[in-house]
């Protein structure tokens, strides 16, 4: 814009005038850095309450000092705090940041209601965002609003499946371990919260609820079948024999339609073994290969064959299995094995041990002889009072520590264990 001025005085007033403006601006300018420098700078109550003196206007320095007064135990005040945030608020109301804070700072306060509506102002502000929902849920679990809780934590986890342990940590420690609401998490939902679920109560030592958890699924998906897998493993890695026994028939009936007839499950390696669960579990090594063969069998055409690459010094103990049993009782285990190109000195084993602890039980079927055509294993063992669970091992020992070889192939199968007392062969 340009004023036409008629006179030299016109132009010395315009001139002042400009100078004042000029003055004033800087001097606020210069203000406004102080403010921001202090509030910088000093990071406690005295720096920011003076770094305000200068910016009155500026919503951060607000939330700083409410945030002090709401955290540091050295300055709690939760009044001081609400009246900051509120601040904070009226000078930035699209803020979402301002609107959790005044939502804690209310809730310090005892401020049910005004709490609740700060954050539920800030999901409005940001729907999508976790942390407004993540405080909000908290928020209603301590006021006991479980169901409405609920609904806000679930909407979380199908945004980030992810944070299912945070959830059920939440409920675990707001809740005091209430079972009941973390079951209401999983109701109704997909298969696989269940199974998260399950698996954070299973290690909070909660086997009877996991197993009850998996239990009750619906559908039999994926999601349950893995998390059937993983729970028996779970339980048994907490030895909890018995749940895991329980699940892992059930989960055999479910997939196959029918209970397994004997408690040694795929004896005969008729099934693809299953990751995961009771069934066999079974890994190569360097020197030695571990597969089913297909067109072997003793009775049928598929067997469990080990294959020697290497040639001297192996050790090997890659095929295993968990059996549950009963304590102080004999049983026998039957199979069937034949070999190809091996040595009569050829340090294979079967070995049968306390699955806790082999102090207790172990007893071993060493050096198998060579055999061209099937032959038949008859091993007796008696289990101890505390043994509750019995391992399975197949492997290979080095026979001499100065002259020692392997070589060939060795098949297993028609694997078998009964009490003695129900044998009909004894």
């Amino acid at each position: 814009m340009v004023l036409p001025l008629s006179s030299l005085s016109a132009r010395g007033l315009f001139l002042l005038v400009w100078l004042a403006l000029l003055g004033y601006g800087a001097h606020s300018l210069v203000r406004e850095f102080r403010g921001y420098a202090l509030a910088s700078l000093f990071q406690d109550v005295e720096g920011l309450e003076e770094a305000l003196r200068f910016i009155p206007t500026a919503p951060e320095v607000h939330e700083q000092l409410g945030m002090i007064y709401l955290l540091d135990p050295a300055h709690f005040d939760p009044p001081k705090a609400v009246a900051y945030f509120r601040q904070a608020v009226a000078l930035s109301p699209h803020d979402v940041r301002y609107w959790m804070g005044l939502g804690r700072a209310c809730e310090a306060n005892g401020e049910w209601e005004q709490a609740a509506w700060a954050y539920e102002q800030a999901i409005v502000l940001a729907p999508q965002h976790f942390r407004p929902r993540w405080l909000f849920a908290n928020f209603l679990l301590r006021s006991g609003r479980t169901e409405a809780a609920l609904e806000h934590l679930w909407k979380l986890v199908e945004a980030a499946p992810d944070v299912v342990e945070n959830v059920c940590d939440l409920i675990w420690h707001v809740r005091e371990g209430d079972v009941a609401v973390l079951r209401r998490l999983a109701e109704g939902r997909p298969s696989w919260v269940a199974v998260k679920v399950g698996e954070y109560l299973l290690a909070k030592g909660r086997a009877e609820d996991a197993v009850a958890l998996w239990w009750a699924l619906p559908r039999w998906d994926e999601a349950a079948r893995e998390g059937g897998r993983r729970l028996v493993r779970g339980l048994v890695h907490v030895r909890r024999w018995a749940e895991a026994e329980r699940v892992w028939r059930e989960w055999l009936r479910r997939e196959h339609g029918q209970e397994p007839a004997t408690a040694f499950w795929n004896g005969d390696f008729a099934y693809p073994v299953i990751e995961g669960g009771l069934d066999w579990r079974i890994t190569s090594s360097r020197d030695v290969a571990a597969s089913i063969d297909e067109g072997v069998g003793y009775g049928d055409s598929r067997s469990l064959v080990l294959e020697f690459r290497g040639r001297e010094g192996v050790r090997y103990a890659g095929v295993g299995r968990e059996i549950v049993v009963e304590p102080a009782t004999r049983y026998v285990l039957r199979f069937a094995y034949k070999t190809q190109g091996m040595l009569p000195s050829n340090g294979l084993y079967i070995e049968v041990a306390d699955a806790e602890d082999a102090r207790r039980m172990r007893v071993r079927w060493e050096s198998l002889a060579a055999s061209q055509e099937w032959a038949l294993v008859r091993l007796e063992f008696v289990t101890t009072a505390e043994t509750r669970a019995v391992r399975l091992v197949l492997g290979r020992e080095p026979t001499h520590p100065l002259h020692d070889y392997i070589r060939g192939r060795v098949w297993f199968d028609a694997f078998t264990l009964v009490r003695v007392s129900d044998d009909p062969n004894a």
